[in-house]
């Protein structure tokens, strides 16, 4: 069914707000180093594969960025310290959107009040498809760049929002799908996975398609005794058995950061603390095959030393095949 567009209008709450310090450790600048042919390390790379991201590099005046990010609800800010409550959270947030300078960016775990709050800061140059609610009134929305594309259509089916966009540099269109799976109900999320498969594969076997979200899988490590639940290569499995495949492993650049997207450290699950355990991996991206990826990072950036959020954004350069 149709869902309302919710139009972004500038705010003068941008000309007030006083940002913290510049971004720190941001992948971004390591990753454009990389896109610049002159700076690939040719001699490591095979022929064949070096041609392929010298034909992609051809057109990268195309190149989209699309970024996921789980921005953390406000709903539990009392049992957080004050650093990390929303509104000192919200200012670093946007700075880290300037970092990453996205076209697109998809959204999870925001309420009304707290996406209307950065819709006040980032200006005009973005709309906000509100997408599908929780029963808690968390939406997983998309935010894109009305200078960038034009909306063609906006659908809800649970569990996806979805929008369809035309890019005005190339006419072309792409279909961007968002998620937020549910962490404890893990029968509910092997169902949302088939669900989420019968809605995306009539349009990923002949269209350009990108699936993202917040999956809450954790991969199948038994012998990590500490993980919550062993489901998430399973649930991959079923997302993979069609026409996605997971944007990191088609990369044609490899990936940038951490391998992980949950900002705890090597010894303790509390967030805001580091770059996460290597291979606990929450928040992805899939592609269909009329996408090619061109790079793929995890946002270690941030703000005067505070991480934004409890999770780290996950970003794809791509094209339009």
């Amino acid at each position: 069914m149709k869902a309302t567009l919710v139009k972004i209008t500038f705010s003068l709450l941008i000309l007030m707000v006083v940002f913290v310090e510049a971004v720190e450790n941001s992948v971004i600048p390591v990753m454009e180093k990389f896109e610049c042919i002159e700076n690939l390390p040719s001699q490591k790379l095979t022929k064949q594969q070096f041609s392929e991201i010298s034909n992609a590099l051809e057109r990268k005046i195309e190149v989209i960025r699309l970024v996921t990010y789980n921005m953390l609800f406000n709903l539990y800010d009392h049992d957080l310290d004050e650093e990390n409550r929303w509104p000192n959270r919200l200012p670093r947030i946007v700075e880290l959107i300037h970092e990453m300078r996205p076209d697109i960016i998809n959204t999870q775990e925001l309420y009304p009040t707290q996406v209307q709050e950065i819709v006040n800061l980032i200006g005009d140059d973005f709309s906000f498809f509100p997408g599908q609610k929780d029963e808690d009134g968390e939406s997983y929305g998309i935010f894109y760049r009305t200078d960038r594309f034009e909306l063609l259509s906006s659908q809800i089916d649970y569990p996806l929002s979805m929008v369809q966009l035309k890019d005005l540099k190339t006419d072309k269109i792409i279909n961007v799908f968002n998620t937020h799976m549910p962490l404890s109900n893990i029968e509910k999320r092997e169902a949302n996975a088939h669900k989420i498969m019968q809605i995306i594969e009539p349009f990923a076997k002949q269209m350009a398609v990108i699936f993202t979200g917040d999956l809450n899988t954790f991969p199948g490590r038994l012998d990590l005794i500490d993980l919550p639940f062993y489901d998430g290569d399973y649930i991959h499995r079923i997302l993979s058995k069609g026409s996605l495949k997971n944007s990191h492993h088609e990369s044609l650049l490899g990936h940038f950061g951490p391998i992980s997207t949950f900002t705890n450290n090597s010894t303790d699950v509390k967030p805001f603390q580091g770059t996460g355990t290597p291979g606990i991996i929450l928040d992805y991206i899939y592609v269909s095959a009329k996408v090619t990826v061109l790079t793929h990072a995890v946002e270690q950036g941030t703000v005067d030393g505070h991480f934004p959020s409890d999770h780290m954004p996950v970003l794809i350069d791509f094209l339009i095949n």
